[in-house]
């Protein structure tokens, strides 16, 4: 309960200093890891968070589900289209690629880890998390069809890791058939659909009759999450498939809904994510006090730059981008909440040196990741703006719908 008091008192802190720290280019997951670290750290911690125990299982389970929908109702399929294929391209093409570069540059920097698991830590280090950020992509100085399509990819790309990351664990323990997998993973999809598409009907009906409130909406999109991922587990499927289709099948069904009847299930998930930022700022004095080889370093240097940058830009040939967004696209690709998540819950069924090989890698690659990525944003659209060839390019509109 102390912990739960001090991420209490932390949050009301942020509240109160939030708009002074952007500033600077602090951000939540900044701040979050940063009260985790010191309140956590120590001989005689005043906090004290075991991470692989049920409370923490649960809080990163519905954390990673409410994030799954949240960002799977922000896809626009028209939106999609206007940008002829970019988002698309870097979801299919960018995306394995950059899992399959993660898992060969293991193979030789993570002696001992095992095929298996050098793929489970590239298939958790590919999906990104646009919330470290958050400044730079509400920053009007830059193109706003590049700031919407990192939110997107973000949102998506988590969506793909999470199956596969379940996949790649099965083989790695040996004891999971993978055919068992694949059922969970067809349960989870009916179970979203039908939530998802029988739900937003429901709700539209409803507003429609007038007899419900705006008020009432929120809650009612907030269960379609619970309900999409709890009928999944219940039914022996996988919860995170489910709550990410349900987001899908949601938007899909309900595109005209307001943005606003998802203002408390997204309020709710920014509550769970900063908690599970908290839980990850206990782990990173774990994780460089017990003595970090070069090779972690030198993983998560090639995790943030080539296997990713590269990929996108192979993924991008073609198109009518300039370099320049290019390269931003695949730069501005921040490890975060998604990755810290899979990470946790591959942990809880890891064991030995494969299990320490995972902590070491994720807590590395998202603590560089959140100081690099976060701290840079608001120097980077100043150098945006100020670049001759902005002046000369004035920045693309979105389309009308892309919020």
């Amino acid at each position: 309960m102390l912990a739960v008091l001090m991420l209490g008192v932390v949050l009301v802190a942020w509240a109160v200093v939030s708009r002074r720290a952007q500033r600077y280019s602090v951000t939540v997951p900044i701040a979050m890891a940063a009260s985790g670290l010191v309140l956590t750290s120590g001989g005689d911690p005043l906090v004290d968070i075991e991470v692989t125990g049920p409370v923490v299982r649960h809080l990163v389970e519905l954390t990673l589900a409410f994030v799954l929908f949240t960002d799977a109702t922000d896809i626009s399929m028209r939106w999609l289209k206007e940008q002829r294929g970019v988002p698309i391209r870097m979801l299919l093409i960018a995306f394995p690629l950059t899992v399959l570069l993660g898992f060969l540059a293991g193979v030789p920097l993570l002696p001992g880890a095992g095929w298996w698991v050098c793929a489970i830590i590239g298939a958790v280090l590919a999906a990104t998390d646009s919330t470290p950020i958050l400044p730079m992509l509400h920053d009007d100085r830059l193109p706003a069809g590049t700031r919407h399509t990192i939110t997107v990819v973000s949102g998506l790309d988590d969506g793909l890791a999470a199956p596969l990351v379940l996949l790649m664990l099965a083989g790695a323990l040996a004891t999971v058939d993978v055919q068992s997998v694949l059922i969970e993973l067809l349960i989870a999809l009916i179970a979203g659909v039908v939530v998802g598409v029988g739900g937003a009907k429901l709700i539209t009906m409803a507003r429609h009759l007038r007899w419900s409130t705006v008020e009432a909406e929120r809650v009612g999109v907030l269960a379609l999450a619970i309900t999409a991922f709890s009928a999944a587990e219940v039914l022996h499927g996988n919860g995170f498939v489910a709550a990410f289709v349900a987001g899908v099948a949601t938007r899909a069904t309900a595109p005209g809904m307001p943005r606003s009847s998802l203002q408390t299930v997204e309020d709710f998930s920014t509550v769970l994510s900063a908690a599970v930022w908290f839980v990850f700022g206990s782990l990173i004095v774990p994780a460089f006090m017990d003595g970090l080889e070069w090779r972690v370093f030198v993983y998560a240097f090639l995790s943030l730059t080539l296997i990713r940058m590269l990929p996108v830009a192979l993924s991008l040939l073609g198109t009518h981008l300039p370099w320049r967004e290019r390269w931003a696209l695949g730069f501005w690709g921040p490890r975060g909440l998604d990755s810290m998540v899979l990470g946790i819950i591959a942990l809880e069924q890891l064991s030995g040196l494969d299990a320490d090989w995972v902590a070491d890698v994720v807590v590395v690659v998202i603590s560089l990741s959140i100081l690099v990525h976060g701290l840079s944003a608001r120097y980077f659209a100043r150098w945006w703006l100020h670049d001759p060839r902005t002046r000369q390019h004035p920045p693309r509109q979105p389309a009308a719908d892309a919020s």
